[in-house]
């Protein structure tokens, strides 16, 4: 295997020293340790930018796990990448032993870097060498008293508004006094949603449903216990955390050890109504620099502006939305609907025809879509809301 991606290398390198316009194309090294769903995707990612950049070059290396990653990181090297998908906890370290390029210079800068609008666009950095470009959402079931620390209370009139609340909010998970999420809560107790809701329209209340439906359709990827996760989220029990998905993992483990008094309901989330600036799957990793040589560095950065185009993240997200995100949020709704109402029954169509060909030959991945779509439908919001205003 490595002998393979050796040859690949030289290959690369000989075609790079054959490039046109009379001067050779940069390498650039690429190292990461995705599952192959996502690091097809990141391929595909690769070839658009080389394609628009014809003297940049990107050799992906891919490894079978993290702990392989960072264990050649550290190790000195006659040709290291000059980026990597690392991580996000493993940022600190190596920005301090130096195998990392600290980002924020080059986002700041005023000619190559970002402008104060996309500065401000980005959730601020957890650290000194990382780009939280990649960025998702975490809702959480979560104890009220623990929250309201938060000092997030009241909910956002829209989408656009909680996207804004959370550059602002933030929550510090672990105690080391860094955020780690920005959040926003829902309203609960004296403001429970139901009574929310009963100072609004029939048209609002049917607008906010279908924002929830639009979230687990856009790219729930995982649903956790308690079933009543979304009834939680509907009666305002909940909170809406956007920071990186490793904090999922960890707060089912402490939750599950009773060291914490809030349980993780879905994750992550994007709505479509955010306009061309979701939040998208980023799987817990950090894009980072690690050449030493300046001009690596300045071609490496390059790639990562691009990457930061909305456009770019949003075809890389669908690129690798994969058909079980849409199962998983399926099989949610029908436990939290109950196999006899209409919707949990149209939630068993919807996983009869994911998981078996059915008898006129349909593929699964259409029916699946044409189903999700049904969902939407005003009969469907009208039993949630059902739902909703019943004791």
């Amino acid at each position: 295997m490595r002998w393979t991606q050796g040859v690949g290398l030289l290959a690369l390198m000989a075609a790079a020293a054959c490039a046109p316009l009379g001067r050779p194309a940069r390498l650039l090294v690429l190292w990461h340790a995705l599952d192959p769903e996502r690091g097809a995707a990141l391929a595909r990612l690769t070839e658009a930018f080389m394609a628009r950049h014809p003297d940049v070059a990107i050799y992906i290396e891919t490894f079978p796990g993290s702990s392989e990653l960072l264990r050649r990181l550290h190790q000195p090297s006659e040709r290291g990448p000059d980026l990597v998908l690392i991580p996000s906890e493993a940022v600190p370290a190596l920005v301090q032993a130096g195998r990392l390029t600290p980002l924020r210079p080059w986002m700041e800068d005023p000619v190559r870097g970002l402008s104060a609008a996309e500065r401000q666009d980005l959730l601020p950095p957890t650290t000194a060498g990382s780009l939280p470009f990649l960025r998702e959402g975490l809702v959480l079931y979560a104890d009220i008293d623990r929250l309201l620390e938060s000092g997030l209370e009241q909910p956002p009139g829209d989408w656009e508004a909680i996207r804004q609340v959370c550059l602002r909010g933030a929550l510090d998970l672990n105690g080391d006094g860094i955020p780690d999420t920005a959040g926003w809560m829902a309203p609960r107790a004296a403001w429970t949603l139901q009574g929310w809701l009963a100072g609004r329209s029939q048209a609002e209340a049917q607008a906010l449903l279908e924002a929830v439906q639009g979230m687990l359709r856009g790219g729930c990827a995982r649903l956790a216990d308690p079933p009543q996760a979304l009834r939680a989220f509907l009666e305002g029990e909940t909170v809406l955390l956007f920071g990186s998905s490793r904090w999922l993992f960890t707060l089912e483990r402490e939750s599950e050890a009773g060291h914490l008094r809030f349980r993780p309901a879905l994750a992550p989330l994007s709505d479509p109504g955010m306009r061309g600036r979701p939040i998208l799957p980023g799987w817990g990793w950090d894009l980072a620099i690690a050449a030493t040589d300046p001009g690596q560095q300045a071609a490496a950065w390059s790639f990562i502006r691009w990457t930061l185009d909305p456009e770019v993240q949003v075809r890389w997200a669908q690129e690798a939305q994969a058909l079980p995100v849409r199962r998983t949020a399926a099989v949610r709704l029908q436990q939290l609907a109950g196999p006899d109402s209409l919707l949990g029954r149209l939630m068993s169509w919807v996983l009869e025809g994911y998981q078996e060909e059915p008898a006129d030959q349909r593929p699964a991945a259409p029916r699946l879509e044409e189903s999700l779509r049904l969902l939407e439908s005003g009969t469907a919001v009208s039993i949630l809301l059902d739902r909703l205003r019943s004791p």
